[in-house]
């Protein structure tokens, strides 16, 4: 997690995919919209689906049942994919997929035979709003998921993108210190940041 003090968090939010938007741009993988402009209309096989207000609010919910301005959208549903990207788009939302590993308070996933182990970043929302658990070891996306489950009690979680897509700034009474693998200098591969502004957790 980030340290006590910290004022602003920039990590990788979503994945980033092989091919390219306009020729050159990397292409988030799934679903994507920034500040209402729809990037990739694409929704992926991840349940996660992560939506940022304008005015900060964020949320994680499950793509079967995304609500939404008093609605509540099956985003598996052609048309009401459509019709949730409109809504979206009205309203400036940020939007992208990820795995999702926590639901409603119940883990989500399984223990699943020579499955990758990596230092693992997550994003949950709990009953005090929302926070950013980082493993201290790598391990599976399970065990990530049981760990941020016994620290911390997430009503919601989803696995954010690291390895060699490791982007991560903290600020600090206004002093930036990098706490990932790329710099500012050579993010040109990344698709996507997620800037979140911290406050301390009693």
């Amino acid at each position: 997690m980030p340290e006590a003090g910290a004022q602003r968090l920039v990590v990788t939010g979503g994945y980033t995919g092989k091919d390219a938007r306009q020729e050159v741009l990397p292409n988030p993988v799934g679903m994507f919209i920034h500040k209402g402009v729809v990037v990739n209309p694409t929704v992926a096989r991840m349940d996660g689906v992560i939506m940022l207000a304008p005015d900060g609010a964020l949320s994680i919910q499950h793509r079967a049942a995304v609500g939404l301005e008093r609605s509540t959208f099956d985003l598996r549903d052609i048309a009401a994919r459509r019709a949730f990207q409109q809504v979206a788009s009205t309203a400036g939302l940020s939007v992208f997929q990820s795995h999702l590993l926590i639901v409603d308070g119940v883990l989500d996933t399984r223990p699943l035979e020579d499955a990758p182990v990596a230092t693992r970043r997550l994003l949950f929302t709990d009953a005090d709003g929302f926070g950013v658990y980082q493993t201290d070891t790598p391990v599976t996306l399970h065990d990530a998921a049981v760990a941020i489950g016994e620290a911390v009690t997430p009503q919601m979680a989803v696995n954010l993108d690291m390895g060699s897509f490791d982007y991560c700034l903290v600020t600090r009474d206004g002093v930036e210190q990098n706490c990932g693998v790329l710099r500012r200098e050579n993010i040109q591969k990344l698709s996507n940041l997620l800037v979140l502004d911290l406050k301390p957790r009693s």
